[in-house]
């Protein structure tokens, strides 16, 4: 049993592991487990009294010492004064409304949105738009703007709860002070493998967003340890302890409760998987790897970020090419949307259909995957919106074992019936001969069938949609791979990661960030 005498202590001794699962507050009557003051915390509201004066005071000269912390902590050094202000919950509601103002809901945006229905991450009633403006709220933390290069401190949240918060924010001023984080974000996609004919598996925006999160994630708790004279770098095994309860406590909020597991796993991704991501580099390579490194050498997607060696070790997967199938589909379909499935995707689609004890580990056995969707030309008409049932499907993926790609393509063949509406197994194609898959599972629906191979190069092919004898012909087209059968498919990011191109998920995004934060702090002792 510990007492804690203040929200400091509370978290560190939770973070640590300190204690069982029951910790006490000096003036608290009743005990309760972190997890109980989390979910108190996330239902408490900010209707609280305007701040003080002199707590108002006090935030505003906190800055520049938290910003020396946080430059101490990471080596990057402080190039200007961080510009400050005060707003209070009306300023922060018009800024969210600005924000979603410029929102467009582009119609890239829709054709991912439909692809995304047709390979089963979103329902296929979903409306993701209204999603995510109703999802959207006022910000509930301090946050840093790049565009104004201001830290906006609120004037309705005690001063003790906004404290840690600075300490993330303010380390994206100094990540911009030092690396321009408008322009880094920016990372143009390029094409991998021999030509531009290739599905690239690179994500750099997103994965470079799971390092600007991920290190303020890093000072956050630092700054939490820095009273014990403890960081990351001595608790190796802390950030692991710290996905239970905060990150599985804003799992359970209603906000993530609504959503899909796609949502839930995007979300999140730069907060929790980007702190995972930096703790590793900062354990094998210190903060000149951890910080400076990681902005000079970005990650490429979301597998780096998952699999620390792989960024680590700079590993290099061949890309995905796909075929040019125009030619052999006669004018019946055209290209409608493509794009990479990459690990982050594998995981999510795992989880939402399949047992989450395997999600992490068939996962990590990914080695690349890409996807088309093609229209029906004689179904979809000009100024017409198409629904899943006017698309195809051909999504290739490859996998580190054949172990591994056997494991895939059964879970996609059992997950079919949990995608549409009326699904019934039927025999496969008969093969015969030395160019045969090592299994294979077809499935009827009532969008067409569904064909699942995993061949001997650990690849798993899927169609759907298609009928039989079209299949079969884009199935050979895929391991034929014959001079002039690539489509010239330039890579659009990985598919869940490519929401991220939108500011109103951007902003759900972040309001998962803080819940994590919010649940790993505990509320202050009355």
């Amino acid at each position: 049993m510990t007492i804690c005498r203040n929200w400091r202590q509370l978290l560190v001794v939770s973070l640590l592991g300190l204690s069982p699962a029951i910790a006490f507050c000096q003036n608290d009557a009743s005990s309760q487990s972190l997890g109980d003051v989390a979910r108190k915390l996330r239902k408490d509201t900010t209707d609280e009294v305007r701040m003080t004066d002199a707590d108002a005071k006090r935030l505003f000269e906190s800055v520049d010492k938290i910003v020396d912390f946080a430059a101490e902590d990471t080596g990057m050094p402080k190039r200007a004064v961080v510009k400050r202000r005060m707003v209070s919950k009306a300023d922060v509601e018009k800024y969210a409304r600005g924000r979603l103002a410029k929102e467009e809901f582009t119609q890239r945006f829709a054709q991912g949105e439909l692809s995304m229905k047709k390979l089963g991450f979103l329902p296929r009633d979903f409306n993701l738009p209204e999603f995510l403006v109703k999802s959207t709220g006022q910000g509930v933390a301090a946050y840093y703007d790049n565009e104004t290069k201001t830290i906006s401190l609120l004037n309705w949240v005690p001063f003790d709860r906004q404290e840690p918060i600075l300490a993330h924010e303010l380390t994206h001023a100094l990540q911009d002070q030092n690396f321009d984080l408008r322009k880094w974000m920016q990372a143009p996609l390029k094409p991998a493998g021999k030509g531009p004919h290739d599905v690239d598996n690179d994500d750099g925006a997103t994965a470079r967003r799971a390092v600007v999160e991920g290190q303020a994630m890093v000072v956050y708790v630092d700054y939490v340890l820095a009273p014990l004279g403890r960081n990351l770098i001595d608790t190796p095994d802390l950030i692991y302890s710290m996905e239970e309860p905060a990150v599985k406590a804003v799992a359970d909020s209603q906000m993530l409760h609504d959503a899909p597991m796609i949502l839930r796993e995007s979300g999140s991704f730069a907060y929790n998987e980007g702190l995972i991501f930096e703790g590793e580099l900062l354990h094998k390579g210190g903060k000149e790897m951890a910080f400076a490194g990681a902005f000079a050498r970005p990650p490429r997607n979301s597998h780096e970020i998952l699999q620390p060696d792989a960024y680590i070790n700079g590993e290099k997967l061949p890309p995905v090419g796909m075929p040019d199938l125009k030619k052999l589909l006669g004018g019946q379909y055209d290209v409608y949307d493509s794009g990479g499935m990459g690990q982050l995707d594998v995981r999510a689609l795992l989880k939402q259909f399949g047992e989450r004890r395997i999600a992490d580990e068939l996962s990590s056995s990914w080695q690349g995957g890409a996807y088309v969707t093609y229209h029906r030309t004689d179904k979809v008409v000009a100024n017409s919106s198409p629904t899943t049932a006017d698309l195809a499907l051909l999504y290739v993926s490859r996998w580190k074992t054949p172990q591994a790609a056997e494991r895939f393509a059964r879970f996609y063949a059992s997950a079919v019936s949990q995608r549409y509406n009326s699904a019934t197994a039927e025999a496969a194609p008969a093969c015969s001969g030395s160019n045969c898959p090592v299994s294979s599972a077809q499935v009827m629906t009532e969008e067409g069938p569904v064909l699942v191979e995993h061949w001997g190069d650990n690849s798993v092919i899927v169609s759907e949609s298609f009928d039989a004898s079209t299949a079969a012909l884009v199935h050979r087209a895929v391991r034929e791979e014959t001079a002039g059968t690539r489509a010239q498919i330039f890579p659009q990011g990985e598919i869940g990661l490519r929401l991220y191109a939108m500011p109103a998920f951007r902003d759900f995004a972040e309001r998962i960030g803080v819940e994590i934060e919010q649940a790993m702090m505990p509320s202050p002792a009355r």
